[in-house]
């Protein structure tokens, strides 16, 4: 509890969630624990649980009121699903690969033609903002949420569309061009 003390300066707020914290505490473990099956990340979502909550305090009147005790649970239920699902999906990814192992030979001219249109793009990239590639990069290269990349890059989420719409824009504008200059006799 010693982070809510740095993290939040009014006394009233702190007390409140600090007492939200010890009374519910185990409920929220258990509740996560039952999805998750791992003691560290049980205590990780109900951390996070907490953290969220830290933003909708001034929603929360009484502490001991089943109302508050419901929200508490579900959000902590959110947060442990989405922690599973995403843990899930990392092991099927992990267990495709190992099964596909023998299916991913790729013919030679199959390769080069790859690695030129892999350097063809890092060409058109190069040519708008590095920004904007940034965020197209992580969105179809790493395949990265948008919620995702605007956590890594400090940002909103709305500023990341923005970005991606604006980097889509400048990367057909630049592919139009080379059409139109290939279209054109010499």
């Amino acid at each position: 509890m010693f982070i809510f003390g740095i993290v939040i300066d009014d006394d009233f707020t702190r007390h409140k969630i600090e007492e939200m914290y010890r009374m519910y505490r185990k409920l929220l473990f258990y509740t996560a624990y039952c999805i998750l099956k791992d003691y560290h990340e049980a205590e990780d979502v109900v951390h996070t649980a907490i953290i969220k909550i830290c933003d909708h305090i001034d929603k929360i009147e009484d502490i001991k009121c089943n109302k508050t005790k419901a929200f508490l649970v579900i959000i902590v239920r959110n947060i442990a699903i989405n922690v599973y699902n995403k843990k899930r999906r990392l092991s099927e990814i992990h267990m495709e690969k190992l099964m596909n192992l023998n299916d991913d030979y790729i013919h030679p001219e199959e390769y080069m033609l790859k690695i030129e249109n892999a350097e063809w793009v890092a060409r058109k990239l190069a040519l708008i903002n590095p920004e904007y590639a940034d965020v197209l990069v992580l969105r179809y290269t790493y395949q990265l949420s948008i919620e995702e990349i605007a956590y890594l890059l400090n940002t909103s989420e709305g500023n990341v569309r923005v970005k991606l719409h604006r980097a889509r824009k400048a990367l057909h504008e630049i592919m139009k061009g080379e059409y139109y200059e290939q279209q054109t006799p010499e």
